[in-house]
């Protein structure tokens, strides 16, 4: 029996014309990330995230102006690692992942700023006991800003999609799709919301990852755009089961076809080599080094390293000519990495409201 067909329920919001999220490489009025709590992690391993996300800060505040939200306790540590022209907005926060537990911004015909929430449940309900900081986190950036917010009919995270500006999204089926955030959603189902807010008219619906125990394989660590039809992705050395899953993507992605009709022209990232790094990187299993998930700030790319040598300095050439025109920030990351995620993960763009 076919499950009731579900509409993209419009709450709050009224927008002249139809919402759309504008691709990354749209100009920025700001980057929004987040500054995590003690409660969230301690010690040595606190100490290396936080140096992290300063340097991350200092490359992104570079190109653009940068708005951080900090749990009141942490303003004065915030204060110390941030850029003096960064702007610290106190909020309850909990984690870093500003990615996935902020808001996602969109634009609509009028070009007026509207901020999305998806409802975040820990990435199915994975922390126990749930937070009360981040799922609320999307709303109080939007409030901060003083403008409107809506609350998705689905559940899901900002590193679950990307969109190329000219209808085209492309998501996994294990983030969305999984009974742990959405049970009983269908395709069509989540579709019609993407196409209702997110203004995009296909959708690539890529396999994702089983192995990913974190985030159930966010499409931010398997591909990204570099231009509508061009596409970075994480390549696929090997044939263990990381690999074969990463075989799978490419060959979902390389099948597919974007909104205009056209093939995707992709572009390969070197896969770090293991053996070059220290034994308790190497063998932690949340350890996620993926050039692909990088941040695209005005006139900049920030993108990571982790400490192989070959692959690191590969990587970068690779995007600095899919990005000719853009300078590029490499970072050190081990730190965040080893928490399953990357730069795009702790960034949130706010696009500026001009005419695409």
């Amino acid at each position: 029996m076919t499950p009731p067909h579900r509409p993209p329920v419009a709450t709050d919001a009224q927008a002249v014309g139809r919402w759309r999220m504008p691709p990354e490489w749209h100009p920025h009025a700001a980057c929004w990330m987040a500054w995590p709590s003690h409660t969230v992690m301690s010690g040595a391993r606190r100490h290396e995230v936080v140096g992290e996300l300063e340097r991350m800060a200092r490359a992104i505040a570079h190109f653009e102006p940068l708005h951080v939200a900090v749990d009141p306790h942490h303003l004065d540590e915030a204060r110390r690692c941030l850029p003096e022209s960064a702007t610290l907005h106190p909020m309850p926060v909990e984690d870093h992942w500003m990615r996935d537990t902020g808001p996602t911004f969109v634009l609509d015909d009028a070009q007026t700023l509207h901020a999305l929430r998806w409802n975040f449940n820990g990435w199915g309900h994975k922390i126990r006991p749930m937070p009360d900081a981040d799922p609320r986190l999307a709303q109080r950036v939007a409030l901060s800003l003083d403008i409107d917010t809506t609350s998705m009919p689905i559940v899901g995270e900002g590193g679950s999609w990307h969109v190329d500006g000219e209808g085209t999204l492309i998501v996994t089926q294990t983030s969305i799709l999984n009974p742990n955030r959405n049970p009983g959603l269908t395709r069509r189902e989540a579709e019609d919301v993407f196409r209702h807010w997110l203004g995009v008219t296909h959708v690539v619906w890529l396999p994702g990852s089983r192995l990913d125990t974190i985030t159930d394989g966010h499409v931010d660590g398997i591909a990204s755009f570099v231009r509508p039809g061009v596409l970075l992705a994480t390549g696929a050395d090997g044939n263990d089961e990381w690999a074969r899953e990463a075989k799978e993507n490419l060959r979902a992605l390389r099948l597919a076809r974007d909104a205009r009709g056209r093939h995707f022209d992709i572009g390969l990232l070197p896969c770090v080599d293991f053996d070059v790094l220290p034994a308790a990187v190497a063998d932690d299993p949340d350890f996620a080094p993926e050039y692909v998930n990088f941040y695209l700030p005005n006139r900049g790319v920030v993108m990571a390293s982790f400490g192989d040598p070959a692959a690191d300095a590969q990587a970068r050439d690779i995007v600095q000519q899919a990005f000719p025109d853009r300078h590029i920030a490499q970072m050190p990351l081990r730190g965040i990495a080893r928490r399953g995620g990357g730069i795009h993960c702790c960034t949130q763009q706010q696009p500026a409201t001009i005419s695409l």
